[in-house]
């Protein structure tokens, strides 16, 4: 994974980064929780669609955890938590 992250944050830049990360989480957020409440909705339900409110909600729950997701990643690769204890002195 961090040949994966190394490539993608030397080839672009961070605003980049945040701006096309945040938009690709946001959508695949968006279409994930779309489909689990058309899943576990009833039939007579499904029919009528989902309401426009339940639709807009989603979209803001989404965008607020694509930034959160790619928050984390960037932040994972820029500090490399995963590799160091609080006490090493590797960084």
């Amino acid at each position: 994974m961090d040949q994966i992250l190394e490539a993608i944050f030397t080839n672009i830049s961070l605003r980049t980064w945040t701006i096309s990360a945040t938009i690709i989480f946001a959508i695949l957020y968006y279409f994930i929780l779309i489909m689990i409440i058309k899943l576990y909705s009833s039939e007579k339900e499904n029919n009528n669609g989902i309401h426009i409110i339940v639709k807009i909600s989603i979209a803001v729950l989404s965008l607020i955890a694509a930034v959160v997701t790619q928050g984390v990643i960037a932040e994972l690769y820029f500090f490399k938590d995963w590799e160091c204890g609080l006490r090493s002195t590797c960084i």
